[in-house]
């Protein structure tokens, strides 16, 4: 059997490095290891291995979402291909919901039983003209976005890792950037129905209910059932947004009437005002102009997970 580990040493500010190194010490079976140098790395060596396979392999990703929304995106619809994760990040979403492997010991269990996947979908965003953008957890526009890109500039995120608090450092931009962040209007259609949204904070689209270090947003998202749940917060005040981050962990945050929750398989989002950030899986893809149609669909059986 194949098996190709995909390792991000540089996730969680080194705790990549920390894992595989614990992880290979008991591992007893062949296989092959990748080391990622670089951002969009990951894509590269999972493509590149993947292409033209004529039988089922192993993919064990050690590393946090980023790393994750990589290689998902370099085996997308490649059905001899199955993805396992041993997580190494710092806000682990995707560990939180999708089953992951823990030891060496469960690997080499699974690899005994042929492989056996489970199919899962993948939401595909596109910014205008630009790329189609795959998120494997969640995209957004607005003030998450616009957090992810404070903390990719902050070295806090660094700090806290260090410490083993790094999923705090989304709590802390967050707080931070309340008091900074312009909120926007937004127009948000499906086949048959547009809803427009004034003094939005955010627009999340989820293929899973996580993001932000363990904020359950979306509680109804499931990778699996050909939909994408959009939650839009609007016209609420930067204090009641904060207790809306509060209690966002505990799922009570879907009472607030300021919380929109959509659910389709194809959505058009139309930003009525410039500059909005966006990101996917928490990977920050840039500014979108007013005007901009972001069009967002999911993409059904788009590749296999391990089955625990």
């Amino acid at each position: 059997m194949v098996v190709l580990f995909i390792v991000n040493e540089a996730a969680g500010n080194g705790k990549g490095k920390k894992v595989w190194r614990r992880l290979q010490q008991h591992l007893t079976m062949n296989y092959e290891v990748a080391f990622t140098k670089y951002e969009g790395h990951g894509l590269e060596i999972a493509r590149q291995w993947a292409h033209g396979t004529q039988t089922k392999k192993l993919i064990v990703i050690v590393g946090g979402d980023g790393t994750i929304h990589e290689v998902v995106s370099g085996v997308v619809h490649n059905d001899l291909i199955v993805v396992g994760v041993v997580r190494a990040g710092s806000g682990n979403d995707f560990a939180r919901y999708f089953p992951i492997f823990r030891n060496a010991k469960q690997i080499e269990s699974y690899l005994r039983n042929e492989l056996i996947g489970i199919s899962m979908d993948v939401g595909m965003i596109q910014l205008g003209t630009m790329q189609n953008k795959l998120f494997v957890n969640n995209a957004g526009i607005g003030f998450d976005a616009y957090v992810t890109k404070q903390i990719n500039k902050s070295r806090l995120k660094y700090y806290l890792n260090k410490i083993g608090l790094g999923k705090l450092s989304y709590a802390v931009a967050v707080v931070r950037g309340l008091f900074s962040f312009e909120r926007f209007n937004v127009t948000v259609r499906t086949n048959d129905q547009e809803w427009y949204f004034k003094e939005a904070w955010f627009v999340a689209m989820s293929n899973q209910p996580y993001f932000g270090g363990g904020m359950k947003i979306s509680p109804m998202s499931k990778p699996d059932d050909g939909k994408i749940e959009v939650t839009i917060v609007y016209g609420i005040s930067r204090l009641k947004l904060l207790l809306v981050f509060a209690t966002v962990f505990f799922e009570k945050h879907t009472s607030f009437k300021e919380i929109t929750f959509l659910q389709n398989n194809h959505f058009e989002i139309i930003v009525d005002s410039d500059k909005i950030d966006s990101h996917a899986d928490g990977n920050y893809i840039g500014e979108i102009e007013q005007g901009t149609i972001i069009d967002c669909t999911v993409k059904q059986h788009a590749w296999k997970i391990m089955d625990k």
